[in-house]
């Protein structure tokens, strides 16, 4: 099974801050880890929300509307997704705890991935 892992932003990524870097140090070595335990997909950071866009449809019918950034709810945006490939639901779990303690004020979504 697929999993992605959602890492949520705080306001001071969302202002466009680096992260800590003691902080990266630590999630590097998880995302290491992930490697050498073969379950890592993909990883990826994600910029500030002022640098992207939003396609909304008001109205149905009606044209698209695009919205661009930054987005208001920072407690819902993400900083960076991870995808894994494991056996179960609870490895999934084990690996967003693994990345909990290289940051622990980050909340992690974990969804499966449809195939």
């Amino acid at each position: 099974m697929r999993y992605m892992l959602l890492h949520k932003t705080n306001d001071s990524l969302e202002a466009g801050n680096p992260p800590d870097p003691d902080m990266l140090a630590r999630a590097d070595a998880v995302l290491e880890e992930m490697r050498q335990a073969g379950v890592l997909l993909a990883a990826e950071g994600l910029m500030p929300s002022s640098r992207g866009a939003q396609v909304t449809f008001p109205t149905p019918g009606e044209e698209p509307r695009v919205v661009d950034g930054p987005f208001a709810e920072t407690k819902e945006l993400i900083a960076g997704v991870s995808i894994i490939r494991v056996e179960t639901k609870a490895e999934a779990v084990h690996w967003a705890l693994r990345f909990a303690e290289a940051d622990p004020n980050t909340p992690i979504d974990i969804l499966e991935l449809a195939d």
